[in-house]
This record gives structure tokens, C-alpha cells and sequence, in this order.
């Protein structure tokens, strides 16, 4: 079921970027009951997100007016198989929508699936980080 997870997220990140919130909610990547953990980011202001509406409300109203781009993806580096856990190292790129400057933001995320769904996200700032909270690190 691993790979299988990984071929999951490898595709929730194109509808993702396709799509925003709304495509890896519409297409099934998401559950209903997901929770989104932003906090290990260590970002002002994000927290922990529950559900649909709280985590499209975090993405549109927060994170995307925030940050506001023209151009904007995920650019999956690398998913690790962890059994029900995906691990996510990625970076997100834009460019400003007013200045024209480009962005880029490394992350690394845990993504636990059940069922063929995303239920919990955590997202870090650091690769080692991430494969430390996933019990992959030193």
C-alpha cells in the first residue's frame, strides 16, 4: 500500500498545483476529516488547520493574500515511502504578483493517508527536521 501512497501524493501535488485547495479536495486526495499541522514552520500565525473549510479558508484568505503571486507551484524534490506516511521534501515558487520578484520556500512534509486519502499534513521548514518528527532522521 506504500507505493501506492506515493503515487497518491505525487498526484494530489499536480491537482494541487492545477488547482489549488479546491482540486485535492474535489479530486479525493484530501479527506474530509484532514488536519493540517503548520505550526512545526515555526511562521507567525499558523497553527493547526481542521477540515475543508478551515484549511481552504487558511490557503485563500491567509497564505495566498499574504503571499500573492502571479505565477505560483509545489515543485515535488522528493516523496519518501513511509509506509502510511508520505514524506514530502518541496519547494514552492512564484513571483510576486506587484513586483515581478521570484520566491522559492523549501519545505518538507508529512503526509498520512488512509484509505487513499490525505488525514493529516505536517509541515516543516527543514528536511531533517521532517524525516526526524517521521522517525527517519538522527
Amino acid at each position: 500500500m506504500s507505493q501506492e501512497n506515493v503515487e497518491i501524493m505525487c498526484r494530489a501535488f499536480e491537482a494541487f498545483n492545477r488547482g489549488g485547495a479546491e482540486a485535492a479536495i474535489s479530486e479525493g486526495f484530501w479527506s474530509p476529516e484532514l488536519v493540517w499541522d503548520l505550526s512545526p514552520t515555526g511562521i507567525p500565525g499558523l497553527g493547526v488547520y481542521r477540515g475543508y473549510d478551515e484549511v481552504r479558508s487558511f490557503f485563500a484568505d491567509d497564505w495566498f493574500q499574504a503571499f500573492p503571486f502571479a505565477e505560483w507551484e509545489v515543485e515535488v524534490d522528493e516523496l519518501i515511502d513511509n509506509g502510511d506516511q508520505v514524506i514530502a521534501i518541496a519547494r514552492q515558487r512564484g513571483r510576486g504578483k506587484t513586483s515581478g520578484a521570484e520566491a522559492e520556500l523549501g519545505q518538507a512534509h508529512i503526509f498520512t493517508l488512509r484509505d487513499g486519502e490525505v488525514v493529516r499534513a505536517v509541515s516543516y521548514l527543514d528536511r531533517e527536521q521532517a524525516l526526524k518528527a517521521a522517525g527517519l532522521g538522527e
